[in-house]
Parts: structure tokens; sequence; C-alpha cells
């Protein structure tokens, strides 16, 4: 027996996906998540950085994961992921509920540990997918570094709650909470959705994937302990995420069904946007030039082009007819 998942794309066995009533746990947990979101606004108030993290596991991840998995995948990769399917939304409202409270005190550290387990077993899945192919198939690459990358929010995420910063400031961690969720697990995603129509992948693509793939990593062991790497890591990836913006609005969404198309061309617009705004603050800070750009407003501005302009439309985008991968 197979089922429909999303306009256009049939995938095999629905007994190994996560359903309720026939729906997938993913689309309703996507669904709560943000009627969840938009109460804690209202509610908390979160700041521009706030309501980008909690964004991220409230809405994007189980949209992101659903299709990632399409089709089901199987072995241990798909025990890992069905059993993270049914954690995921306990553990997103756990994730945001953390932030609520004082950093250091131990109720926020409980709440934003499950987000731990949630994300570790979906980089479990990634590394059993990973053995299981064998080769190298760069669509599938993509997405199973997302699922790996997201895991090093969650640790960022519960050392900020822990108050373990190490050499860095506060903020500084729980941006790297945020970095990874969007530039670590989403941007990595939508590289693999938009690789599984592109066939045969071009070599413009393949490199611009490539550099997607291992930037967050360089960037992270830039930041820890070498600024020169850490400047040359943004410059490369933040080139590297624009002109991939550029790919898809050129390639990708003239291809595909009108509306999923309009949606994919503005998360493309977007991405670039963004990425300008963070390579001419990086520029600027390391210079030492006045752009009129303090970090909270290149935070809110950079933040919301990317949660709300690339990441959000182009899951949406993508949601609408889902293309299947590598099981």
């Amino acid at each position: 027996m197979s089922e429909s998942f999303g306009r256009g794309s049939t995938v095999r066995a629905a007994a190994s996906r996560p359903t309720v009533v026939g729906i997938a746990v993913t689309d309703l947990s996507a669904a709560f998540g943000a009627l969840v979101w938009v109460a804690a606004v209202l509610v908390a108030g979160l700041g521009p950085v706030e309501r980008a993290l909690t964004l991220a596991p409230l809405v994007l991840v189980p949209l992101g994961v659903g299709m990632a998995a399409t089709p089901p995948f199987g072995g241990t990769a798909g025990y890992a992921v069905r059993a993270a399917v049914w954690l995921q939304p306990v553990g997103a409202v756990l994730f945001t509920a953390s932030l609520a409270r004082p950093v250091g005190e131990v109720t926020a550290t409980a709440l934003a540990a499950p987000w731990l387990l949630v994300t570790g077993l979906l980089g479990l899945a990634a590394v059993a997918r990973t053995r299981a192919r064998g080769g190298l198939a760069l669509p599938e690459a993509a997405v199973d570094a997302g699922l790996a990358y997201v895991s090093v929010g969650a640790v960022a995420l519960l050392l900020y709650q822990l108050d373990l910063t190490f050499w860095f400031g506060r903020t500084i961690v729980l941006l790297t909470a945020v970095h990874f969720h969007y530039a670590g697990f989403v941007l990595p995603v939508l590289v693999g959705l938009s690789g599984r129509v592109l066939s045969p992948l071009s070599g413009a693509f393949s490199s611009l994937a490539g550099v997607i793939l291992v930037g967050p990593a360089i960037i992270a062991v830039g930041i820890s302990f070498s600024p020169l790497v850490e400047v040359v890591a943004v410059g490369g990836f933040t080139v590297a995420v624009a002109l991939f913006g550029g790919y898809v609005l050129a390639r990708v969404a003239p291809a595909r069904p009108r509306v999923q198309g309009l949606l994919l061309g503005a998360s493309a617009i977007a991405l670039p946007a963004s990425m300008v705004l963070a390579l001419g603050y990086g520029v600027a800070t390391f210079s030492g030039t006045d752009l009129g750009l303090d970090i909270a407003t290149m935070v809110a501005l950079h933040g919301s082009l990317n949660a709300f302009g690339f990441a959000l439309l182009g899951l949406v985008g993508w949601r609408l007819a889902v293309p299947a991968g590598v099981a």
C-alpha cells in the first residue's frame, strides 16, 4: 500500500510513517507548533532572537523532517526518525518553555534537555543512512547533514541554559543555537530537496551544495579556535548561500508548479538579501567601518529574513509537492 505525501508525490508504505487519522504527525505537529509559537510571541513577548529560535523546533523542524523522510527511511534510520517524530512536539514545547525561565535555573535546563534527545535521534538517523548508503548521493547527503547538524543547536541551547558559555558571551551561545537550526538544519534540507528535482546535478549546484554542507562545521571551528579561519569560512559560506538562492530562483522555482514556484522564488530572494546583510556587517565589524547597523538591528533584520522569508516560505513551498528521495 502507498500513500501520497504532498501533491504530486507518491511514496511507498505508509505503515512506517507516523500518522493520526491519516494525517502525517509531522504536519499536525507543525500546525500545532504554529499555534504555540503565536501564543508564546503574544504572551511572553519574545525578542527577535527568541522568536526565530522557537519557530525552528515548533514549526520548521517537523516540516523539514517530514519531507526529508520521503519516502520513509528504512532500518535503524527509520526507527530513529519515527521515535523523534513522536517525541518532537513535547520536546519543542518544553524547548520554548525553557526560554521563559531564568538562565542557570535547574528548571530551564530540565526543560531544554528533551530537545537534545529529539535531535540526537535525528543525528542517529543521519549516521545510519550515511553508513547504509555507502556512496555520495549529494541530495541525500545534504538531508543527512541537516539531520545531524540540528543536534549542535540543541547542545548550544542546553549550554546557554546551564550558563556554560566558556570563553564566549552568552549571546554568542544563544545565536549558535539559532545558527544550527537554520544554517545547520533548514538550509541543508532545502538544498537536498532542490537536488532531488535536478537531474543531472550541475557542477555549479554540486559545488554550492558542498560548501553549504561543510560550512557550518568549519565556521564553528573558526569561532572556537581561529579568527582567520572564521572570517574565511564565513565569507565563503555566505557567498555560497547567496549564490544558492540565485540558483533556486533561476533553475528550480521556474520548473515547479505555479504556487510552489512562487513560494520557492520568494524564499530564494530572501536568502541572498539576508546574506548580504550578514556579510556587510561582518566586514564592517572586522574593518571598523560604521554602516549604521548595530547588533540588535542586524539580528532583527537578518533573523527575520532567514526565519520567515527563507526558511518558512521555502519549507511551506516544498511541502506543496514533496520530491521523493532515497529511502
